[in-house]
């Protein structure tokens, strides 16, 4: 295996992970047991809930327009309690009243209660079989989803975009305006390896759908008293389905649509290229291998799909120490006396410094809602709440459904990876992963951690510019030709 633990810089300062060139993976296959998507049935609401309300943003490039819509989501959910009664403001871990007067040692001993409860409730989740989704009749939920659509449209790709965990679609904005800003013919590059292209072709964009996660964002207004107390990222990939099989179908590309965007049993009508970060890439992933055929391509940010379950004996021999990421989300703060107090505090905070001022204003306008809408100018509080934020991180499978499902994928995936892997747990693993589909290229950012997206939103729109003109232009290659290209380079 070639040694990851250096990257590979390359003219144009692009660096990459080298190709991973064992015969076999450094873990078994599969990491945890296979199993496939419930199957979906028809979406049961016959009307969206009201729209939210909403600050308004940054116009679009001239030729495009913007609307916003209430999606159905994937129905039934993969697991029983992915529904429930639970809304924002809801406690679901909570097993007792919070003092009036909590001594920070109280504190910790209550979220820490908090958090064993809710590893307890995701372990406990039952996958039920589609006979007894049936008989329960569950209520059907939602997505937020903002189209950006070309007002003429040229025969052009259409993108489907995520997020990362506990973040919003709308921190992909500046990314998406800078791509979109560009002339169809402006010069590309490689993807991987920055070399010229040998034919370049314009590259043409008619649609960009951008989707909060079911249990996030703006989700959580239209999901309110329906939410389950456990998640799992099988429904973050069966939600991205859904909407690609059952929802755009129904829509033309030159068509106006409404805010309830419509459940149908139609063809699909187009295929789609998957844009995704963090958990929202893994939710890409899972997607495109259950339906190959409807995704062009598929690029992924920093996506989380290591090798890295957590058995429930783990959990039980452990203890909490494999769930960092859910006990922290779960001790964020999530209530400020104001957006002006919010915006001080989080200011100063080195996290939000290292993003970009433009990602940092939308997770301001966006990120934080009021506690009560009647009252705009009152305390504010997450868009996601901590809790759902948490038990997002502590599903113990996902990421490694991920990894299992990536050798299958057929179409072009490209990776914008984060100088740090801490992530993707560590060189060796991150390299095995980024080479794992049977069409991969990738790139790194050596400036960025995992949020690449928040804190280097002009790097990802030209790595998101290579990756398209390299597909336009018919270049991307098969795998070995992927690997050779990429060995050359290393010895210029």
């Amino acid at each position: 295996m070639s040694r990851p633990s250096e990257p590979t810089m390359q003219r144009g300062k692009l660096a990459h992970y080298a190709p991973y060139l064992a015969k076999q993976s450094q873990k078994p296959t599969p990491v945890v047991p296979w199993r496939t998507f419930l199957p979906f049935l028809p979406h049961p609401e016959k009307t969206a809930p009201p729209q939210p309300p909403r600050p308004k943003l940054k116009p679009l490039p001239e030729g495009w327009e913007r609307s916003f819509h209430a999606a159905p989501a994937a129905y039934p959910r993969e697991i029983r309690e992915g529904h429930g009664d639970l809304s924002r403001s809801s406690h679901p871990y909570r097993r007792s009243p919070v003092p009036a007067r909590e001594s920070k040692e109280e504190k910790s001993r209550r979220q820490a209660e908090e958090l064993n409860y809710s590893i307890d409730q995701e372990y406990a989740a039952h996958r039920w079989d589609l006979s007894e989704a049936r008989a329960a009749a569950p209520k059907g939920l939602w997505s937020s989803v903002e189209r950006w659509r070309r007002t003429q449209p040229r025969g052009g790709y259409t993108l489907v975009v995520t997020h990362a965990n506990g973040l919003l679609k709308e921190q992909w904005h500046p990314a998406l305006l800078e791509l979109l800003a560009r002339d169809p013919s402006a010069p590309g590059a490689t993807f991987g390896t920055n070399q010229p292209l040998k034919h370049q072709k314009p590259v043409e964009i008619d649609e960009v759908w951008l989707m909060d996660n079911t249990n996030q964002a703006g989700s959580m207004d239209l999901n309110a008293g329906a939410i389950g107390p456990a998640q799992i990222w099988d429904d973050c990939g069966r939600d991205v389905l859904y909407f690609v099989k059952h929802v755009l179908p129904a829509l033309r590309k030159e068509e106006d649509a409404g805010w309830h965007l419509k459940y149908t049993e139609q063809a699909p009508s187009r295929k789609v290229i998957g844009v995704g970060h963090s958990i929202g890439g893994n939710a890409i992933v899972q997607a495109a291998h259950a339906a190959p055929e409807l995704f062009e391509a598929v690029f992924l940010v920093d996506p989380m799909c290591p090798p890295h379950p957590v058995t429930p004996e783990e959990w039980r021999r452990d203890g909490v120490k494999h769930f960092k990421l859910s006990a922290g989300a779960l001790k964020r703060r999530d209530v400020w006396p104001s957006l002006t107090e919010a915006r001080r505090l989080m200011a100063d905070n080195p996290f939000y410094k290292a993003w970009d001022p433009a990602v940092f204003e939308l997770w301001l306008s966006h990120g934080l809602v009021p506690v009560d809408y009647a009252n705009p100018s009152g305390p504010v509080t997450l868009a996601t709440p901590s809790w759902s934020e948490s038990i997002c991180f502590t599903e113990p499978a996902g990421e490694a459904r991920g990894w299992d499902k990536l050798p299958y994928l057929p179409m072009p995936v490209g990776f914008v990876m984060a100088g740090t892997n801490f992530t993707t747990y560590g060189p060796e693993l991150t390299q095995e992963m980024v080479w794992r589909p049977q069409r991969p290229r990738n790139e790194r950012v050596m400036d960025a951690g995992h949020l690449i997206t928040q804190e280097k939103p002009h790097k990802v729109a030209d790595a998101l510019w290579r990756f398209l003109t390299t597909y336009a232009a018919g270049e991307w290659g098969l795998k070995q030709e992927i690997q050779d290209a990429y060995a050359a380079q290393s010895k210029l």
